[in-house]
């Protein structure tokens, strides 16, 4: 999938805030919103290379946005979009087994005052809603989610588990945007109630996958799903 059609070279100057970055492109010095609310320390050091995109808007405070990082050797993802629309393009083409047989896809189906990423029909089958979370933390070949504490994340867990209760087939998707991680599990030492959360979720019979995906400079393609440990 292209997640970055013309990518912009820069460099990373200094986080300002949780959206906000400064760098330098062709030689000055500007500011990029980044469009993820983890907290994404490890990526932020002085002078690491990086892509952005170029989005001129007068309704916009910057003129780029932060998309990739380049780091331990490798580029990492670190727009929040990319893996709903990576997903929902899985999920139309039926390619992973956890869509197999459904052929009609929604993005951000509402219900229950929640918004879910994928809400997904087919004939002779249980309604499937889908999940999807962006992983960019990576220690050892361990990835693990979430980098920061998210109450929203714990309650879109706990929705799903009580969904399967009413005849909804319900799945988590972690989306590693790196090609380094080999598993995948809960951060308890960031956010133990979303670790308990995602427990309770299993136990209810919410399916958990982790895909792991290799980031080039323009696009991300799907390598496999990797085990998932709760520990």
């Amino acid at each position: 999938m292209i997640y970055l059609p013309e990518p912009v070279e820069g460099r990373i100057t200094a986080k300002l805030n949780r959206f906000l970055c400064e760098a330098r492109i062709d030689g000055r010095a500007v500011r990029a919103h980044i469009p993820n609310s983890g907290r994404l320390t490890e990526f932020f050091t002085k002078g690491r290379p990086a892509l952005f995109s170029r989005e001129p808007s007068p309704a916009r405070r910057t003129e780029y946005s932060l998309r990739a990082v380049r780091y331990a050797g490798r580029w990492v993802c670190v727009d929040s979009t990319v893996p709903n629309r990576l997903a929902a393009e899985l999920a139309r083409g039926q390619a992973p087994p956890l869509f197999k047989g459904y052929d009609t896809v929604k993005r951000e189906h509402t219900l229950d005052h929640h918004r879910f990423d994928l809400a997904l029909s087919g004939a002779g089958l249980p309604p499937l809603m889908v999940e999807v979370k962006s992983v960019t933390l990576v220690t050892d070949g361990v990835a693990r989610f979430p980098d920061a504490p998210t109450a929203r994340g714990r309650s879109h867990l706990d929705t799903l588990a009580r969904l399967c209760g009413e005849g909804w087939r319900c799945a988590a998707l972690f989306v590693i945007m790196r090609s380094d991680a080999r598993v995948f599990e809960p951060n308890r030492a960031t956010d133990p109630e979303f670790c308990a959360a995602l427990r309770r979720a299993r136990a209810a019979g919410v399916q958990l996958y982790a895909l792991r995906c290799r980031v080039g400079r323009r696009a991300i393609a799907p390598l496999g799903f990797v085990e998932v440990d709760l520990g």
